[in-house]
C-alpha cells in the first residue's frame, strides 16, 4: 500500500477520502485526528498496489490506481496489519469492508444519534428495538450467537409493530467489529438492499439502521407460525397434503427471485419457511444466500426433502415414492418430489418446474 504522503495522490481525493470515512480508520474506525492536536495519524493506501510487485499483486489493477475508489484511510496499525499480511486481506474483503465504513457514515450523516458509551461486550435484543421514532416490542425469546471472541452478537427474534403487524427482526452488535462481524453486516446490508427493489415472494422491508455499534434490518411476515408448527404431524392427511400443494406457490416465487440474481437461499428448513393462516408458504427471509452461497439446484433438493417430511412423515429413501408411504400423495406431486430430490442437481429442474409440479 502507499503511504499517506505520496506526493502523486491529488489533494482533492485526500480531502474527498477523509470526508468519505468520517475522518476515522476504514478498519478499527477510531478517530485519526490527534486529540488537541492540529495533525492526524491517517494514512492513505491502496487496495490494489500502486506498484506491480506491492501487497496483493494478484488483484487487478484500475486505471485509475490512485483514485479514490481503490484508496482506504487507515491508522498505522491496520496500515501495517494487512500489508504484513496480504493474504488475509485480499482486495475482495478490503473493498467490502470500504463500502460498509463508508456506507455507515453516509447512514450516520442522514439520520444522526446520539453517542452511547460502548460496553466491554456487545448486548443482545432487549425488549424493545427502537429505529428512529418507532419502538417494536421483541415478541417470544431471540434467537442469539455470539462470536467466537464475545466481540459480535447476532440476534434474530419476532416482533410487533405499535399496531400489532409481525415482523422479523435481525441485529448484528459488536463492539469492535472484526471479519466475522463485518461480513455479516456487509451480507445485512446486501440484504436490505435487495428487498428494497421489491421483488416477487421475498418480504417486504419495514426499516433498516446501521450504527458504529449495531446493524438492524426489519422486515414484515404475515404470521409468527413456521412450517413445523402448522403442520404439526399432520401432514399426511389427505386434507393437508392439498393445502400444502395449495399453498407452495408462494414460496417457490420468492426462492425464484433469488435464483434470478444468481443467489440462492442455503439453509431452507422448517423453521425458516412460515405459513399464513389458510397456509400459504412464505420465506421469512433469505437465508444465507450472501454469507454462504451455494447453487440454487440446493434449494430444490432442500425444499422437495422437506415437502417430503411433511406429506410422509420420514426423510427420502431412493427409489421408494411419497405416493407408496402416503396413499394420500398424488402421483403427479411424488414424481415432482423424486425428480427434484434426484442426486445429480443437472436433473432436478429449477424451482419453477418443482412448483408446477406439487400442483393440484
Amino acid at each position: 500500500m502507499a503511504q499517506a504522503q505520496r506526493k502523486h495522490i491529488p489533494n482533492e481525493i485526500r480531502r474527498a477520502l477523509f470526508d468519505a470515512t468520517d475522518r476515522r480508520c476504514t478498519i478499527c474506525r477510531r478517530p485519526l485526528d490527534i486529540e488537541g492536536g492540529t495533525h492526524h495519524i491517517g494514512e492513505m493506501g491502496h487496495i490494489a498496489p500502486h506498484s506491480p510487485d506491492g501487497p496483493r499483486r494478484e488483484a487487478v489493477r484500475p486505471a485509475e490506481v490512485d483514485g479514490l475508489s481503490n484508496l482506504m484511510l487507515l491508522c498505522p496499525s491496520c496500515h501495517r496489519t494487512i500489508d504484513k499480511e496480504p493474504g488475509l486481506w485480499p482486495d475482495d474483503h478490503l473493498r467490502a469492508i470500504k463500502a460498509e465504513h463508508e456506507g455507515w457514515v453516509v447512514v450516520e450523516r442522514a439520520r444522526p444519534e446520539p453517542d452511547k458509551p460502548l460496553d466491554e461486550k456487545p448486548m443482545g435484543l432487549g425488549e424493545i428495538v427502537e429505529i428512529g421514532d418507532v419502538a417494536y416490542r421483541i415478541a417470544g425469546n431471540p434467537q442469539e450467537e455470539r462470536s467466537t471472541d464475545g466481540r459480535a452478537i447476532r440476534s434474530r427474534a419476532f416482533a410487533l409493530t405499535p399496531d400489532g403487524h409481525h415482523l422479523w427482526i435481525r441485529r448484528i452488535a459488536t463492539r469492535w467489529p472484526d471479519s466475522e462481524a463485518l461480513d455479516l453486516r456487509v451480507a445485512l446490508a446486501a440484504e436490505a438492499d435487495l428487498l428494497a427493489e421489491a421483488l416477487p415472494g421475498l418480504p417486504p422491508p419495514v426499516a433498516a439502521s446501521m450504527t458504529a455499534e449495531t446493524a438492524t434490518l426489519v422486515t414484515a411476515i404475515p404470521s409468527f407460525t413456521t412450517l413445523a408448527q402448522f403442520y404439526g404431524g399432520r401432514g399426511r392427511e389427505s386434507e393437508a397434503v392439498r393445502v400444502l400443494a395449495a399453498g407452495i406457490a408462494g414460496l417457490c416465487e420468492g426462492l425464484a427471485s433469488l435464483h434470478a440474481r444468481g443467489l440462492a437461499h442455503g439453509s431452507l428448513d422448517s423453521d425458516s419457511i412460515m405459513t399464513d393462516r389458510g397456509g400459504a408458504l412464505f420465506l421469512r427471509d433469505v437465508g444465507d444466500a450472501f454469507l454462504h452461497p451455494v447453487e440454487p439446484a440446493e434449494d430444490v433438493r432442500r425444499l422437495a426433502e422437506l415437502i417430503h417430511v411433511t406429506v410422509t412423515g420420514r426423510p427420502p429413501v431412493p427409489l421408494v415414492s411419497a405416493a407408496v408411504l402416503n396413499p394420500a400423495v398424488p402421483e403427479r406431486f411424488a414424481q415432482a418430489l423424486d425428480r427434484a430430490l434426484l442426486p445429480d442437481p443437472a436433473g432436478r429442474g429449477d424451482i419453477v418446474e418443482l412448483s408446477a409440479g406439487l400442483r393440484m
